[in-house]
């Protein structure tokens, strides 16, 4: 191991009465105590089970490698000793006899509450005391001396952190200061043995160490990255070992597992690929390959993208960021699938796999693709975790006997402690995920954000559609992937049709990214992919009557030749507007069925309309919102779309003749402003969109490569123009341990539900199998739990998580607080009689807030 005959702190040397002193007590049992000693070897246990479980030691070397560059021996073996023993030594401050009398009820102490009961502030400054000593005992030269003691400063900040969260390094100095000066050890702290700091060598010393470390980083432009990182994993490996050290006190829940992918689940995931029918087909289409000048077909095409990227990451294996470039339809899913088999096989040190989405559609359909592969395996299938905000916990079951509650579909027990734990730190093989849950991990700043870190080491990351980030902060989202991955072990896969090229904006050239499709216009310029869908620019008017007219008469004529007809517009209101004005006015001889989707809709009604979109032959108009964009799995013959931004476009296209057999087409056409939606993305402006004849040709061409050079050339002048604090400033906090202000600036989501409010409209709902769900009582469940204070924490968690999931049928978000309602909870509105609110089975916002006094008389 990376830590081996690393010196720990010595409890007993350094303290008196150790043995007699305790870290928890059990609130339920008053008798029952854990020694401090106790816990921290639990702790330190722990953080060896994580580093041998997950296989760390390349990641600790990849730490050295990075920010030890030429040090010597001896300032390597004390780094390893300093950062070792934040974990060793997190809880030493549980010393202060306050702590004791006061919390651990400690009866050979006496009330000395003039010290306080804190003991994370105390922990952390016996940490840099007794570091500052062993730095100086060694006699280093004064850089060394220096750099270890930034090293110090940090893991000592770390731990004064570990029961909350990091906001800013800088803040650490004085709070450090004013602990030592408010406090005299021989009055507050009497077991402690030790040589304490001073005041006045804290800040000389910290101070010089900071200015060291800023002369360092300016010749070395991956340190700030690097440090940064150090300190998230740290703190995560920190909260985590003592996370799982105080569970198992209180719950007695040994944690034994982090949710590997072993060696048998390893070849369980390989024999389900290789005998899902598509993939057989792949391998039979490479023995025996189309020859040039033969007739080739769009399953041939999307075999030969699956082939071409295996080759070109066996070529390059050694690298971490891959891109998978390939069409719409190109077959991108399956195609990651095989990659992640590859990298698997390849790399024994990596041994978890994350699916990231932007959306939940995509998070939805990808397990559906999931299922259809590893379906039948349950080794596999019980090893699939779907981790968002509208997903239960994963329950595990108990094996041993106990009085838990029965899950009424198994009849097994459930182990709530450890399904809680699990989720809190993603401890399943196999993750489907949305981009908030990891850039939380990658840029949180709580311990309750951060804890999956340690279990993204050493794992494969497929992050798909990431132009749909926030473009603003691009440059600093591929920065920081590209060192994240080089020093955690992290092999990224990022997929799109529409991909930018974020390597350019790498500010240290790196030769870490590898394109897996290395002639993108062999498919992209091939008639299935280019010609499968036909565009066009349709004027329908000025004022939104003349547009509804114009929209369905074109609609109407289209509707002869076309079953199966998708509408979309940038606003619901737009969108339900002219749903409701088609019913009136679409002509009854077309016989075609119009529904329409919208967030209004919860998920069983939006599954509702995907399901009879898919039925042949079915005749249907589906009028929507971008919802419908991606991770919606339809084929419609015609499509017709508001003008937003060029991905959208041809995220819209990807819906219309997904199986080729027709000839698509989508009308484009201008209505509603784009830019109330993407707000600051760039993208939205008019010369980067479908009203400029240059965009409709890089659209026709697919030539997303051009495209992007445009919005990366947009972005940067932009922010010049505007003389906003950019990637200079974004260095400067990065470099200062800013943690607060990094993890604002790294939001993906601009806030925009700060003027909306949350109701709860009770009524009674069948879910897409069926169910019925009745409102009025999965509000009393919801309340019922929030309000229960004597069930244990995990099972808390885990029931809540199980009732969310029905909760968020019957939730909405409106523009203003309800005028009556019967219940506030939190920050949700709970209305009793929803259904007034419903019109033809949907929330109709305009009633609610009450726009619209008489939607008959709409354009009549």
């Amino acid at each position: 191991m990376y830590f081996d005959r690393v010196k720990l702190f010595d409890f007993q040397s350094n303290v008196d009465n150790i043995s007699h002193m305790y870290a928890h007590r059990d609130k339920s049992n008053k008798k029952r105590k854990e020694k401090l000693l106790e816990h921290v070897n639990l702790t330190y246990e722990y953080m060896n089970f994580i580093c041998a479980e997950k296989n760390l030691n390349n990641v600790f070397q990849n730490f050295q490698d990075k920010i030890l560059i030429s040090k010597n021996s001896d300032v390597i073996i004390l780094w390893k000793e300093m950062m070792v023993n934040t974990i060793y030594m997190h809880d030493v401050g549980k010393i202060n006899p306050s702590f004791q009398y006061n919390k651990m009820l400690n009866k050979l102490y006496e009330d000395n509450s003039d010290g306080g009961s804190e003991h994370s502030l105390l922990s952390s400054y016996i940490y840099v005391s007794y570091f500052n000593n062993r730095i100086k005992d060694m006699e280093f030269e004064l850089k060394d001396s220096l750099y270890l003691k930034y090293f110090m400063y940090l893991n000592g900040y770390i731990i004064s952190k570990h029961h909350g969260y990091l906001d800013n390094m800088g803040n650490y100095k004085l709070k450090l200061e004013d602990f030592q000066e408010d406090c005299d050890k021989d009055e507050y702290y009497p077991d402690l043995t030790m040589t304490t700091l001073r005041e006045s060598v804290i800040r000389n010393s910290f101070n010089n160490s900071k200015e060291y470390l800023d002369e360092c980083i300016r010749h070395n432009n991956e340190l700030e990255f690097s440090i940064y990182i150090y300190s998230k994993f740290l703190f995560s490996l920190l909260t985590a070992s003592d996370y799982y050290a105080t569970s198992e006190f209180m719950s007695g829940e040994k944690v034994d597992s982090l949710g590997i992918i072993n060696d048998d689940l390893k070849d369980r995931f390989n024999e389900d690929i290789d005998s899902y029918s598509t993939f057989k087909s792949i391998r039979e289409y490479s023995n025996n390959p189309v020859k040039d000048g033969q007739y080739i077909s769009i399953n041939q095409l999307r075999s030969e993208i699956t082939i071409e990227s295996e080759k070109s990451y066996r070529d390059n294996r050694d690298k971490n960021i891959y891109y998978l470039e390939a069409p719409t339809g190109g077959g991108k899913t399956l195609t990651s699938i095989n990659l992640a088999k590859l990298i698997l096989n390849s790399n024994s040190n990596i041994n978890k796999l994350f699916y990231v989405f932007p959306f939940n559609t995509l998070v939805e359909q990808t397990e559906i693709e999931f299922m259809k592969i590893f379906g039948n395996d349950s080794s596999i299938k019980e090893n699939i975790a779907v981790i968002n905000s509208i997903t239960p916990i994963k329950t595990e079951d108990k094996n041993e006997e106990c009085n838990e509650v029965m899950d009424l579909n198994t009849k097994k027990k459930w182990n709530y402690a450890k399904a809680f734990i699990n989720r809190i730190f993603i401890n399943y093989p196999f993750v489907i995920t949305t981009h908030i849950n990891l850039f939380n991990s990658f840029f949180g700043t709580s311990r309750e954000e951060v804890f999956p870190l340690v279990n993204l080491c050493n794992s494969v990351i497929i992050l798909d559609e990431i132009q749909s980030y926030k473009n603003s902060i691009w440059k600093e989202i591929i920065n920081f992937l590209n060192i994240y991955s080089e020093i955690l072990n992290v092999k990224i896969i990022i997929m799109s049709a529409t991909l930018p090229r974020l390597n350019k904006l790498v500010h240290n050239c790196s030769d870490n990214f590898v394109y897996l499709i290395k002639n993108r216009e062999y498919y992209f310029k091939n008639p299935f992919f280019k010609n499968r869908v036909k565009f066009e620019i349709i004027d329908i008017g000025e004022e939104q009557e003349e547009q509804f007219e114009n929209l369905l008469e074109d609609i109407e004529k289209e509707s002869k030749s076309n079953n199966k007809i998708l509408i979309e517009f940038i606003f619901k209101k737009s969108a339900d507007k002219f749903f409701d004005y088609m019913n009136r006015n679409f002509s009854k001889k077309y016989l075609r069925e119009v529904v329409i989707m919208t967030s209004d809709d919860n998920k069983s009604d939006r599954n509702k309309v995907i399901k009879k979109a898919k039925e042949i032959n079915k005749k249907i108009i589906i009028v929507a919102t971008q919802i419908i964009e991606a991770g919606i799995d339809i084929d419609m013959d015609l499509g017709y779309k508001n003008i937003s931004i060029l991905d959208a476009e041809e995220q819209f296209m990807g819906r219309i003749n997904r199986s080729c057999f027709n000839e698509g087409r989508v009308k484009f056409f201008k209505m509603d402003d784009c830019k109330v939606i993407y707000k600051k993305d760039v993208r939205r402006e008019a010369e980067l969109t479908l009203s400029s004849e240059e965009i409709q040709k890089l659209l026709e061409e697919k030539n997303f490569e051009k495209y992007y050079e445009k919005v990366i050339a947009k972005i940067e002048r932009n922010k010049k123009e505007l003389n906003e604090n950019g990637y200079g400033h974004f260095l400067k906090i990065v470099k200062d341990l800013n943690f607060k202000e990094i993890g604002e600036y790294m939001k993906l989501i601009e806030d925009d539900n700060q003027h909306k409010y949350t109701i709860f409209l009770s009524r009674r709902i069948e879910d897409e199998k069926n169910n019925v769900l009745l409102g009025d009582e999965i509000w009393k469940e919801y309340k019922s739990l929030l309000f229960d204070n004597k069930m244990d924490y995990s099972e808390k968690k885990v029931r809540l998580s199980r009732v969310n999931s029905k909760v968020n049928y019957f939730i909405y978000k409106v523009k203003k607080i309800p005028e009556v309602y019967q219940e506030l909870l939190g920050d949700i509105y709970y209305i009793a009689d929803g259904e007034k609110y419903i019109v033809d089975g949907r929330f109709n916002q305009e009633i609610f807030i009450g726009e619209t006094a008489n939607k008959a008389n709409l354009f009549m």
